[in-house]
């Protein structure tokens, strides 16, 4: 199991266009997508942080979307526009991981962020 952590900050001016354009239904059809979810973390710095972790059943079905998918989908929800700053990290780990990034004090988990496998 792959998954990929994305982290970016907004600005306080942003949140509501940023949570409005996490538009990721499409991925629901993706061969090899497993699950998507995200939220926001509280941070110290008066910025928001969005979370999102997706899961993929392997590195080939996740690195095939990405050369063929991907930018089709960004470009069509218009986050970019929002986002001050992205950072994306992959993990090789299981349901343990993704329950401790999602399940804490500090973040606020989105319902209408979650995409499901079809």
């Amino acid at each position: 199991m792959l998954i990929k952590r994305i982290v970016c900050e907004v600005d306080t001016a942003n949140v509501k266009a940023f949570s409005n354009a996490q538009q990721w239904g499409a991925l629901s059809h993706v061969n090899g997508f497993i699950k998507q979810a995200g939220g926001w973390r509280k941070t110290a710095d008066g910025l928001f942080t969005a979370e999102i972790i997706s899961v993929w059943e392997n590195r080939a079905a996740y690195d095939y979307f990405m050369e063929n998918e991907h930018d089709s989908i960004y470009e069509e929800n218009e986050q970019k526009a929002v986002i001050l700053s992205i950072e994306v990290k992959l993990y090789e780990e299981g349901e343990q991981f993704i329950h401790s990034l999602l399940h804490n004090s500090d973040f606020r988990y989105e319902p209408d962020w979650t995409v499901l496998k079809a």
